[in-house]
């Protein structure tokens, strides 16, 4: 019996032509993969060596920040606070850690740190602490610069970039931060001292008297001018810093609303040069946001920029019980013509127990002993005061009396606050005083002496602001907080 064999049957030409192509194709995948994953390793180590760079960046822009923002805070315009400014970006910046995993810490070098009067100077205005300090009244800014720092904070290894190129071993990366100043809490409204002398002491009583303006009196701000008998006040420009020319802006009174809403201004400085002013402060157009402070709003104010005073008591002539004579009104009198237009506060000699108008609702008659003793700086409890009992010293002839005055203020004992707080007292106006008489003109220049605080008694109306003097205030604690710019 014959038995079949399997035959191995030869491959036929097409198969023979396939076969002899399959060959070729897979080589070239496989050469192809090879090309594909030498990319893919490079994209992937290009991309792990610029996020370790990219890293490195934010670190050392947090740290420019950080400084930047710190030595700002400090500045002053005063020499020592370029100092001070200095030694807060150091110990800020001494306080970070750097590189991929934050284990080393930074070594701070002055040299990172200049200052400036402008947060858009060229590189060339930006001066070191020691040159800082001869222009330390305009210098508001502080830049600081990684690049100046010792450079391993900068320097990053590569791992696989330097494959491509030894050029690319490492990459050096900086960050540079400019904060500073932007605003001022001061009201864009400015009056005449009436004395541009900064104190004095009466010679019947140890009365401090700033810039001729007694603490406890009421006055019209809209109704003073200590060299005529026709009312001087002032229109600041909110936008025009110290030093510079302003344009005239009373014609554009939709700007000028939100800084009397809001008791701000949006220069760093008033002093370090004379200041942007109009004559005649429009009054009857914005004296509604002035009133914000009681919590009636108009457009602009809103609650939310423009808070009300907590405490909205009105301390008018007719509801001031712990004054036995009722006032003649809400201010001390004006002086008789044709005397300046001062009150009977600068000349007491001219007054009667009635002409005082509406004392002490907010603040107490300050001693000029006290002042001496703290060297004119003023603590935050604030200066030695007299008692309701010293009336009869302070305010004669006629001789005012008190009566049941309570042991705080008026303003204090029907819930106000004792010191100036953020979002509290906002009845408290800081007004800049301006050294009289301004020169000529409807916009003129003028210097500002200092700055004012005055207590709204109650609202503003079309044509006067009733306020009482309460102390002066210093643009360190006026100032607005620093922020960055770039």
């Amino acid at each position: 019996m014959l038995i079949d064999t399997p035959q191995r049957s030869s491959p036929s030409a097409w198969q023979r032509r396939r076969l002899g192509r399959r060959n070729p194709e897979a080589g070239a995948i496989a050469i192809m993969t090879a090309l594909v994953l030498v990319v893919m390793i490079g994209m992937f180590g290009l991309a792990l060596d610029l996020s370790r760079s990219y890293n490195r960046k934010v670190e050392l822009q947090s740290i420019a920040d950080a400084a930047a923002l710190a030595a700002a805070a400090a500045l002053d315009g005063t020499p020592e606070g370029i100092d001070r400014a200095a030694a807060e970006a150091e110990q800020v910046a001494s306080s970070y850690n750097f590189s991929y995993n934050n284990s080393e810490s930074v070594t701070w070098s002055s040299a990172a740190l200049t200052f400036g009067a402008s947060p858009d100077g060229a590189a060339s205005t930006w001066q070191g602490a020691d040159q800082a300090k001869a222009t330390a009244v305009k210098t508001f800014f502080a830049r600081v610069d990684t690049s100046a720092l010792d450079p391993r904070h900068g320097k990053v290894k590569n791992f696989l970039m330097r494959v491509l190129s030894p050029t690319l071993a490492e990459t050096n990366v900086s960050a540079s931060a400019v904060a500073g100043r932007d605003s001022l809490n001061v009201l864009p409204l400015a009056i005449c001292a009436n004395s541009n002398q900064k104190v004095k002491a009466p010679p019947t009583a140890d009365e401090l008297v700033e810039y001729g303006f007694r603490r406890g009196v009421g006055y019209d701000l809209m109704n003073l001018n200590p060299g005529d008998s026709t009312p001087e006040n002032f229109l600041v420009s909110p936008v025009a810093p110290a030093g510079t020319t302003g344009a005239a802006i009373k014609a554009r009174l939709d700007m000028v609303a939100p800084f009397v809403c809001t008791g701000k201004m949006a220069i760093p400085t008033l002093q370090g040069g004379d200041v942007t002013v109009e004559r005649g402060f429009p009054i009857a157009a914005l004296y509604q946001q002035l009133n914000a402070r009681f919590g009636t709003y108009v457009t602009p104010c809103l609650s939310s920029t423009a808070p009300a005073d907590p405490n909205p008591t009105l301390f008018d002539r007719g509801s001031a019980a712990w004054m036995k004579d009722r006032p003649d009104g809400q201010t001390a009198n004006a002086l008789p013509a044709p005397d300046p237009l001062l009150t009977v506060a600068e000349k007491p000699d001219a007054a009667t127990k009635t002409a005082y108008g509406v004392l002490w609702s907010y603040a107490r008659a300050a001693r000029y002993s006290s002042y001496v003793a703290k060297n004119g700086i003023e603590p935050a409890a604030g200066y030695a005061t007299f008692n309701p009992e010293d009336w009869a010293q302070l305010y004669t002839p006629g001789t005012p009396e008190a009566v049941s005055y309570p042991g705080t203020t008026p303003y204090q004992d029907t819930g106000g606050v004792s010191a100036y707080r953020s979002f509290r007292n906002t009845r408290v106006l800081r007004v800049p005083l301006l050294e009289c008489p301004v020169p000529a003109g409807a916009s003129s220049k003028a210097r500002v002496l200092g700055i004012a605080k005055f207590f709204m008694t109650v609202p503003a109306t079309s044509s006067a602001v009733f306020a009482e003097f309460a102390g002066m205030d210093t643009e360190t604690a006026v100032r607005g907080s620093p922020r960055l710019y770039r």
